[in-house]
């Protein structure tokens, strides 16, 4: 039995004491409603910094009607879905909000995409209408193409070029002709509002359907953290198809009534004066934009007199505690890394940012439980290695049309994420790599960042990423895939011989690689499925 009374208990601020909600409504049926409230109470106040362009919450609620207005004309209700593939703008706020305002779910695309994938998406959700950037109109036609269901396509204009005829209007005439009377209906905070799909890296994308309910208690336990100041600005570099710009940033910010800054991609060189420029004091990131950052920057050339930048939040991926130690001491910003996936709304747990904790995801987000757990839903003991389990109101309503892999995944009200781990006494998590990224050698089972984390502290290696290689022998070995900063500056022996002492003789990499950068999703997450087909 695990003994509980040993962990760490996170200090959290009353919803009614934080600072950010003095004078604000705290309870609401839906996100569309917290909009339309937040709207009321603050209508002047930025909520989006988008280049030149500032959209204040009066504004972003009076489009998302216009919006909700143009959905009722084309006979969208609530439960129907709408879909959006556009480019970090705030035209996609407009968009999602004036979808969920009528109750109907919205559902983001990942603009990566191509023909074939974007058809399995049209199949599956079955949207009645999609927005689109015009800098995907192309691929969406050629998915459009080989789709049974054919939904309205509004065309996001952007001023790039394509020959794709199939938008039945544009964004911009919505917004210039339909009214903005309020639109919002009345919902159940178990109602779907949101649906996202998974990175697809071990099949199939997945649909994650999510309720009000779940957005809200991230919302909640966001602000209870006490991290946010009145006159916050956020700035959001990652994709917004993605769970983590949307549900761990944007509707806990508009919660908060803070600012959020959107950047239409990541650029290492537009990193800083954009913080700069937009008095930005948080940020989320990835280790591996963190690591561009690290090398690009030079730190002389930052004005720190006008630097209001208070910290860097990173996920995706584990942050190397190297890149941590050395963020903090080139630019004075401390990086707290935290760990989520979307069937739990995007966050489960997040760091202290205390040093002796640097190595770990965190400890369980305000509101959710998270234990080790084997295979028959049982907790381990603190310190032995078993599946990382979510519960609590964020975790998902299910899968969309995949009631089997529902079931699979939520087992007794816990959500199985397929992430290995363990926990210390205090309730920090460690992550150890995927279930199915688990390599079998000769019936060890070798978890991959128990070697990619003493790997990532060497001074001459930027980036590593361990997988199996089949052998007929002991079913797999050990390969070992490395971004040297120098390239030469290392042979795989100086690899095997640094590893001696830090790890045991059967998990030392019988084959390593020497690789110019590793293949990764929108998100930055290295995708070893695709990094197994270049290297073995």
């Amino acid at each position: 039995m695990v003994d509980k009374s040993k962990r760490y208990v996170r200090s959290l601020i009353p919803l009614e004491e934080l600072e950010t909600l003095q004078g604000k409504q705290l309870e609401f049926q839906s996100m569309a409603d917290m909009l339309v409230k937040r709207a009321a109470e603050i209508p002047d106040t930025p909520l989006v910094l988008y280049y030149d362009e500032v959209v204040t919450y009066a504004q972003c609620n009076a489009r998302a009607n216009r919006v909700a207005n143009f959905l009722k004309s084309q006979d969208v209700r609530k439960g129907d879905m709408v879909s959006v593939m556009i480019l970090n703008a705030p035209e996609i706020y407009y968009t999602l909000f004036g979808t969920q305002k009528l109750g109907a779910v919205a559902g983001a695309i990942n603009y990566m995409l191509k023909g074939p994938e974007i058809a399995y998406v049209l199949e599956d959700a079955k949207p009645k209408v999609v927005f689109v950037g015009s800098e995907y109109m192309h691929d969406f036609a050629a998915g459009l193409a080989l789709s049974s269901h054919q939904p309205v396509v509004v065309e996001v204009v952007t001023g790039i070029e394509h020959d794709a005829r199939i938008a039945q209007t544009t964004l911009q005439s919505i917004l210039a002709e339909h009214p903005s009377d309020e639109c919002v209906v009345p919902q159940a905070l178990d109602d779907p509002f949101l649906l996202l799909y998974s990175s697809g890296t071990t099949g199939m994308p997945k649909g994650i359907l999510l309720s009000n309910r779940n957005q809200l208690s991230i919302c909640k336990g966001r602000a209870m953290l006490g991290i946010n100041r009145p006159g916050d600005v956020m700035m959001i570099i990652l994709p917004m198809f993605h769970t983590n710009p949307l549900c761990v940033w944007t509707y806990p910010t508009i919660y908060q009534g803070l600012t959020l800054c959107i950047r239409r991609t990541f650029s290492p060189t537009d990193f800083w004066p954009a913080i700069i420029q937009y008095a930005v004091t948080i940020v989320q990131g990835v280790p591996a934009m963190y690591d561009y950052i690290y090398n690009a920057a030079d730190p002389q050339t930052i004005d720190y007199a006008k630097l209001k930048l208070r910290l860097a939040h990173s996920g995706a991926a584990p942050m190397p505690v190297r890149l941590v130690q050395a963020f903090k001491e080139k630019f004075g910003v401390q990086v707290i890394d935290g760990y989520g996936l979307t069937e739990a709304t995007g966050v489960s747990t997040t760091g202290t940012g205390l040093p002796e904790n640097w190595s770990s995801i965190g400890m369980a987000f305000p509101g959710l439980e998270v234990e080790i757990m084997d295979m028959d839903n049982n907790v381990l003991p603190y310190g032995e290695k078993g599946e990382i389990c979510v519960k609590g109101e964020a975790v998902m309503l299910g899968y969309l049309n995949k009631p089997e892999a529902t079931a699979e995944t939520l087992k007794e009200g816990w959500l199985h994420t397929g992430d290995m781990g363990y926990m210390d006494e205090k309730g920090y998590v460690y992550i150890s790599g995927r279930i199915k990224e688990m390599i079998n050698r000769g019936g060890e089972n070798i978890y991959p960042r128990e070697i990619e984390i003493p790997l990532e502290k060497h001074p001459k290696i930027a980036e590593v990423a361990v997988v199996g290689t089949p052998d007929p022998a002991l079913g797999e070995r050990v390969r070992a895939c490395i971004v040297l900063k120098e390239p030469g500056s290392m042979t795989a022996e100086e690899v095997r011989s640094y590893l001696q002492d830090k790890v045991a003789k059967y998990k030392i990499p019988e084959v390593v690689d020497f690789m110019k950068q590793f293949p990764r999703n929108p998100t930055g997450k290295v995708l070893k499925h695709e990094l197994k087909k270049e290297v073995i």
